[in-house]
């Protein structure tokens, strides 16, 4: 989530970038002023990173739809849950189905002037308001209020915005309010808040793909350079950011080790003969070093994450980008004996000087095109269910060194198999 405010001539407006598959754009979608309400007063953007999740949901108990967002900063992730309309359920739907028609590249687009900043004071509409217009207004800010007042008090305790506070109360919750009024006011068609799609600069796909040395089976040594294994090594291209793999191809990717699952996800791993790319914290590894030179051991690509894991890399000054990323290198071939040639930075969060920052250490910069959002799951079903749903050809996906991460990745890799696609570790 890029923005949200209203725009000089009073429409609201929410500007959002999207990857899809090798691809990302800028979108700019005007939204219904009901969901401009209730996300507004989550203040979504008093933070350094807001996902807005693609996925709303219908409340058969409060009879309306919810969506959410996950707001990130260097210490907390907070999930936030805000009401919203069937038009935007709708919207995010048509911009989900927008896969082909987009142009690959890697800067989103500036954002359009607003008439007021969305993290600043809350902004008001400028120029007069009808009478009909106020009482619309005043609606849906009383529904708003109402349902709001619903989610999070529950036998008089009030209950802080979390994923784990809503799914238990949603069951109990009953319909204080109908939204039947705020249906017949809007749109019955998506066509008439439009959505633009601004395409951005084209990134470069792979040069070529080749074979390497398998990884070993669990704690062996590592094996003969002709024993057989189930994988590539695909060199990735240096002049562009790299987002997918070709079709028939899929990668399976891991970040914010080492951990004490990086062990775990290893040898799930070497017993199919199979190897992943571990992208790694150079905080972490300080404290697991032994982590680290076991992936190296068996065959994993290991590559650079970054120092701490900032989502203010993209903010300083070009000597402090290079300071954290040699650090971070330096580190993992003081443990590897290989030099390190991969980057990814916090967040997917890039710029030109991070850019220039990685190359002139002979970085490349490895990205994703699937997301299955693991880190937020609740079952391990939850990841599964996302690996159904997408198509898997070509795909990079990013995963997390987590619990149900772990649990999910056998069957991950046995769904990815009986697709006959070809695995990849990344170089």
């Amino acid at each position: 989530m890029l923005s949200l405010g209203i725009v000089p001539d009073g429409r609201f407006q929410i500007r959002i970038g999207v990857t899809h598959q090798d691809t990302q754009a800028s979108y700019a979608m005007e939204i219904d002023e009901l969901t401009y309400s209730s996300l507004n007063a989550l203040h979504p953007l008093n933070g350094d990173r807001v996902r807005l999740s693609p996925y709303p949901k219908w409340d058969p108990y409060r009879n309306t739809y919810y969506c959410s967002i996950v707001r990130t900063t260097d210490a907390v992730r907070e999930t936030l849950y805000f009401t919203c309309t069937k038009l935007f359920a709708e919207q995010l739907q048509r911009i989900r189905q927008l896969k082909s028609s987009l142009i690959p590249g890697y800067e989103l687009v500036p954002e359009l002037p607003l008439a007021d900043a969305a993290n600043e004071a809350e902004p008001h509409r400028t120029g007069r308001m009808s009478a009909r217009s106020i009482r619309k207004a005043a609606r849906y800010l009383m529904i708003a209020g109402l349902l709001a007042l619903l989610c999070i008090q529950v036998k008089d305790n009030w209950l802080a915005n979390s994923a784990d506070a809503l799914k238990r109360d949603m069951g109990e919750l009953k319909a204080a309010a109908t939204t039947e009024s705020t249906k017949a006011d809007l749109p019955q068609s998506i066509g008439s808040l439009p959505i633009r799609v601004e395409p951005v600069p084209v990134v470069k796909n792979i040069a070529e793909v080749q074979q390497e040395t398998a990884p070993p089976q669990e704690t062996a040594p590592p094996p003969p350079a002709e024993e057989y294994k189930e994988y590539e090594v695909v060199e990735i291209g240096a002049e562009q950011p790299f987002f997918g793999l070709p079709k028939g191809y899929v990668s399976l990717t891991f970040d914010d080790g080492p951990s004490p699952y990086t062990k775990k996800i290893v040898d799930i791993l070497t017993n199919r003969k199979l190897a992943a790319t571990f992208m790694f914290i150079g905080q972490n590894v300080e404290h697991n070093r032994e982590a680290v030179a076991y992936a190296s051991e068996h065959g994993m690509a290991i590559g650079n994450h970054s120092w701490d894991h900032s989502s203010k890399l993209t903010k300083a000054s070009p000597a402090e980008q290079a300071a954290n990323l040699a650090r971070t290198s330096k580190l993992l071939e003081s443990i590897t004996d290989t030099p390190v040639t991969l980057f990814r930075p916090p967040y997917g969060l890039i710029n030109k000087s991070l850019i220039s920052s990685a190359g002139g250490q002979q970085l490349k910069l490895l990205m994703w095109n699937r997301d299955p959002e693991d880190w937020n799951a609740d079952r391990k079903e939850d990841i599964l269910n996302y690996f159904h749903k997408v198509s898997a050809s070509g795909g990079v996906y990013v995963l997390h060194e987590d619990r149900l991460t772990v649990e999910a990745l056998p069957e991950i890799i046995g769904y990815l198999k009986e697709k006959n696609l070809k695995f990849a570790i990344l170089k």
